[in-house]
């Protein structure tokens, strides 16, 4: 990302009210609008003057001759980053909003899914919401159950209360007192334990304990195969909000982001480049690594499932978006996530 150059006070000024009117209206701002509506002590021909130097250093292009101008990629950033206030959700949304989380179910997929149709609603724009991630998984409480002599039921708890059920037939017959006696000494070794720690513990098992170095090993796999899927995950919402943005009107445009949307995994790879060097990232245009994104912004953070454990949560929208709003919004669904996933982690 460039370095911007402060600019000077008047042009910021000129600035800041174009993206607001644009980012309202859609329709180009002209010289005659902005001495009017925003700048009466300027004269239309001064006002016109500083529109043509926004255009020739890169903050506004004109689209036609005589059309009025429109933000730049680069004037969007300027706008972000230096100019734009945030828009605080009013006291109807932002309570309708916690309604919503206050009726959310006990689990963690399906509160996943109210923010995501939550933030869509009150955004206007497609929600992403990815499944939280901890550099490993951990384990919180192991059950093992009898289900007839030789199959066992795993019940695997890991950290943040996210369960994981398997039925394994086992090498031999096992009775459910055994199996008991064998899931307390796990849950006393084993807490806390990454799927790499349990394929450690398998070197120091007995040979003659097989039922036990099977059902590690097992648990281990289901760990690695936790990790590795839940990086695809992205739920997204609100895709009917596009068809209300005359930005995709255009239907390979659309098309092209809709695949993006359905595919799910080069998405979920443009999410984890994001840094997160603020609480909030907002990614402008041809800033987005995918080239499916360049004429959209991402505003994105992050939501608290543990201390370990985060997900990314965030809309996708034309780059013509009330960033002050939307940034504030996205900021409540997030926190309104991490106390759902707080409370069902208690």
């Amino acid at each position: 990302m460039e370095e911007q150059i402060p600019l000077a006070s008047r042009k910021e000024q000129i600035l800041r009210a174009v993206v607001s009117d644009y980012t309202v209206t859609g329709i180009p701002v002209g010289s005659q609008l902005l001495a009017a509506k925003y700048f009466v002590a300027l004269s239309s021909a001064t006002i016109r003057n500083e529109l043509a130097d926004l255009v020739g250093t890169g903050y506004l292009q004109q689209p036609h001759t005589s059309a009025g101008r429109i933000p730049t990629d680069r004037g969007y950033r300027y706008f972000v980053d230096f100019l734009m206030d945030q828009e605080a959700p009013p006291p109807n949304i932002r309570r309708a909003a916690k309604q919503e989380f206050e009726r959310a179910p006990h689990h963690l997929e399906g509160i996943l899914e109210l923010s995501a149709m939550v933030l869509a609603q009150i955004t206007e724009n497609v929600s992403l919401v990815t499944a939280p991630q901890a550099n490993e998984s951990r384990i919180k409480h192991i059950d093992l159950v009898s289900l007839d002599p030789q199959s066992v039921l795993v019940i695997l708890v890991l950290e943040g209360n996210l369960l994981r059920q398997e039925v394994l037939p086992l090498p031999r017959p096992v009775s459910q007192d055994d199996l008991s006696r064998m899931a307390s000494l796990l849950n006393q070794e084993v807490r806390g334990a990454t799927g790499d720690d349990l394929r450690a513990r398998l070197d120091r098992l007995a040979p003659q304990e097989l039922e036990q170095r099977y059902i590690v090993e097992r648990i281990a796999e289901s760990i690695r195969r936790y990790d590795s899927q839940r990086q695809t995950a992205v739920l997204h919402d609100g895709v009917r909000n596009l068809f209300r943005q005359p930005e995709f009107l255009d239907v390979s445009r659309l098309e092209e982001l809709l695949e993006l949307l359905e595919e799910g995994a080069q998405l979920s790879a443009a999410l984890q480049q994001v840094a997160f060097e603020k609480d909030v990232e907002v990614i402008i245009g041809r800033e987005n690594p995918s080239t499916e994104l360049r004429e959209c912004s991402l505003v994105l953070t992050t939501y608290r499932m543990s201390e370990r454990a985060r997900g990314t949560i965030g809309v996708i929208g034309s780059t013509r978006m009330r960033y002050g709003q939307v940034v504030a919004r996205v900021r409540l669904v997030s926190q309104l996530t991490s106390e759902a996933l707080e409370r069902l982690a208690s």
